[in-house]
């Protein structure tokens, strides 16, 4: 009895429909634009050290660094760290940097553009016969937060756009 009235509830609030996720491809100089950023996604590399900042690789690990240009369309600083999702990779994030000096970034304010690697501390074994990354950029839209008081943020919807990404080893 309980089970139906759980049902019965979720249904009347459209608990039981299904989400149909609507994915965008795009290819690596492209611009894609999520609602908050427009990104354009050059390329991907894995190296032993990230020159110019704090990173060098722990024994067995490297790192994939993925190449992009993000415009932030918006009119709130945008944070960076979950940008990109890195499908079927084994790894963890490691975190954003500026690619013309190293140093780390976490927000990106309006109006602004930069040129950023994304970073994440990969298995050498895996990372080492990596063809191409899928990435995934999640659509978002700004809206009214409902559990705090008068804010606004930037909310991943069901949508995104989708890449492949050929992966070149360091030289």
């Amino acid at each position: 009895m309980a089970l139906l009235l759980v049902l019965v509830a979720t249904a009347a609030f459209g608990g039981l429909q299904t989400v149909d996720k609507q994915v965008t491809p795009f290819a690596s100089g492209e611009e894609f634009s999520d609602g908050e950023f427009t990104i354009t996604i050059e390329r991907a590399r894995v190296v032993d050290e990230l020159k110019g900042t704090y990173g060098t690789a722990k024994p067995g690990k490297v790192y994939l660094g993925v190449v992009t240009t993000l415009h932030n369309d918006g009119t709130v600083p945008g944070r960076l760290r979950d940008q990109l999702d890195l499908r079927d990779v084994p790894g963890e994030f490691f975190g954003v940097f500026r690619f013309r000096d190293g140093s780390a970034i976490q927000t990106l304010g309006p109006g602004l553009t930069e040129q950023l690697v994304f970073a994440w501390l990969v298995p050498e074994s895996s990372a080492r016969s990596l063809q191409s990354v899928t990435i995934r950029v999640w659509k978002k839209k700004y809206t009214q937060l409902m559990v705090t008081y008068g804010g606004k943020e930037w909310i991943d919807t069901d949508n995104y756009g989708q890449i492949v990404v050929p992966v070149k080893e360091s030289a």
